[in-house]
């Protein structure tokens, strides 16, 4: 459910070349109540705390502040592969956002050596470990993150199939959802990756 609406439209995706931007993102996900108890606010994702193909702890905490992408495939298959090509895309396009975005891809069926099967999969796909963090989670943990209040009607049994991408905001709360191995959906996630940067001051003379 969706509790933000679009003031405005882009007329021309930014990846074909639209300089000005005209918009505000929707949030996502069901009203929470504010730590007064009184008030509504937007919906945030639940903490979460993983390891990166670095070693390195990648966790909200450590994103504060940050916009990020963030999914869940498996570690091996067609659908990996696929969302492998299209991320590439997406790092190689907001390379210049440099530290605050972030894309976080968890790997389910990592294996027990799971530091070094993330290094070789990072390596596989040319990840910039600068950008990119391919991390490993619990099964359950992942379905608290991405199906609690069932936010876009995903069985969490199939989501990690799905290469459903969701954009995070520098407050944790989801501004945009995506087919992930989807060329136009993945073209519409970078626009709006872009947008959420000018919004913060990331980005001048847009």
């Amino acid at each position: 459910m969706c509790l933000g609406f679009y003031y405005f439209a882009i007329r021309k995706p930014l990846t074909q070349g639209r300089t000005n931007i005209f918009v505000k993102l929707p949030h996502y996900g069901p009203a929470q109540l504010a730590e007064n108890n009184k008030d509504s606010v937007f919906y945030k994702i639940p903490y979460f705390n993983f390891m990166n193909q670095q070693g390195k702890e990648v966790s909200s905490v450590a994103l504060k502040n940050k916009i990020f992408v963030i999914g869940v495939t498996d570690y091996n298959g067609q659908n990996a592969d696929k969302l492998a090509a299209q991320l590439y895309r997406v790092q190689d396009k907001l390379s210049y956002l440099k530290k605050d975005f972030q894309i976080i891809i968890v790997l389910n069926q990592i294996g027990i050596d799971t530091i070094t099967n993330l290094s070789l999969y990072a390596e596989k796909v040319h990840a910039d470990n600068r950008i990119w963090n391919m991390v490993a989670g619990a099964k359950q943990e992942l379905i608290t993150i991405f199906e609690k209040n069932d936010l876009f009607g995903t069985n969490p049994s199939s989501f990690a199939k799905s290469n459903e991408l969701l954009l995070i905001d520098r407050n944790h709360q989801i501004r945009g959802h995506y087919s992930g191995s989807n060329l136009k959906e993945v073209n519409r996630m970078i626009d709006e990756v872009v947008v959420l940067a000018a919004e913060y001051g990331k980005i001048k003379n847009m």
